[in-house]
């Protein structure tokens, strides 16, 4: 997938090539009149992209608080009274931000730093825009989907082993008889037949070899084959020794419908139940804590150097400990 949003930057739009237009990368937001997104700063190696997405409005509004001089020891109330709240545009050349989230993509992996107005639905929706619509990269029939893994060091199993899994977010307590919890797909396993082998292959002597032939045929056919072998020939029974057993598989397909079905519900509104237990929310999918660096003491967007390096870094541990291939 690196390689084809890469391609995707590289590739020319209207004579332009869609990495050097900032225009080329903003579109609108699906079902969300008057909203844009944008894929503003990108940086990519090897095997690797990193970037951001911004969401904004064009001439969007932001609330202002202006504080008066000489309150004094005035009243809590007199205090509220005299705090005059407007509402302002951005500076010209300027749109207020109304969220941005950090990506990189390692090869056919997506790591995401989400924001509120930004989440996986949002960033599925912008780069099947930028691959498909915009550059061209990938058949129109196609999109990016992008599946949730489950981290096993906290549920014990992987997706083979679930039983159900569980959609229904937190009850206020103002909610005196909370609804059931729904349940979404309960999985219904199919029985199949497999077949054990213990023992592949027994090469048996003449006299053992003619005991299982009689044993398995009869006297008759025994002495039938025994009569065909020429004198100089050695005898020869391979003879496998196994057990069929009956066991419970899930359907792949249904599974890999729950792994992109997973990507788009909240953490607290998400329990997985397996062989092992249950899970709860953002201890069920694969996630890391990164103390990531800020630009400034001031600021609240993330140094993009230091994600790209705490994002790799994660990748590697997740490789390491096998949680992902």
């Amino acid at each position: 997938m690196a390689a084809k949003v890469s391609e995707a930057l590289s590739a020319q739009v209207r004579g332009a090539v869609v990495g050097e237009r900032v225009d080329l990368r903003i579109t609108d937001a699906p079902r969300i009149q008057g909203y844009q997104r944008l894929l503003n700063n990108y940086f990519h190696g090897k095997d690797w992209v990193l970037g951001n997405v911004c969401m904004f409005a064009s001439g969007q509004m932001q609330a202002l608080l202006r504080i008066t001089d000489g309150l004094g020891q005035k009243s809590l109330i007199d205090v509220l009274k005299e705090l005059e709240i407007a509402e302002s545009k951005a500076p010209t050349g300027h749109e207020y931000l109304q969220g941005i989230s950090y990506w990189m993509i390692i090869g056919d992996h997506l790591y995401q730093i989400q924001h509120v107005s930004l989440q996986v639905k949002a960033l599925e929706e912008y780069l099947t825009w930028l691959l498909r619509d915009q550059s061209k990269v990938i058949e129109e029939k196609h999109c990016v989907l992008l599946d949730s893994s489950l981290d096993q060091r906290q549920t014990g199993f992987d997706l083979g082993d679930v039983t159900s899994i569980e959609i229904g977010g937190l009850v206020p307590e103002t909610v005196r008889s909370p609804p059931a919890t729904a349940v979404i797909n309960e999985l219904v396993p199919t029985d199949i037949d497999e077949h054990k082998s213990l023992v592949d292959r027994v090469k048996a002597q003449w006299q053992t070899a003619r005991k299982v032939v009689e044993a398995v045929l009869g006297d008759a056919e025994a002495d039938k084959i025994f009569a065909s072998v020429p004198p100089e020939a050695a005898l020869e029974v391979n003879v496998s020794i196994g057990y069929r057993s009956r066991r419970r598989k899930f359907n792949k397909e249904f599974m890999g419908n729950i792994a992109s079905g997973l990507r788009n519900v909240p953490d607290g509104e998400l329990i997985v139940k397996g062989k092992h237990g249950r899970v709860k929310g953002d201890d069920a999918r694969l996630s890391h804590d990164m103390p990531i660096k800020t630009v400034n003491d001031n600021s609240n967007l993330l140094d993009l150097e230091d994600v790209r390096k705490q994002i790799l870094e994660v990748h590697r541990r997740f490789l390491h400990d096998g949680l992902i291939s």
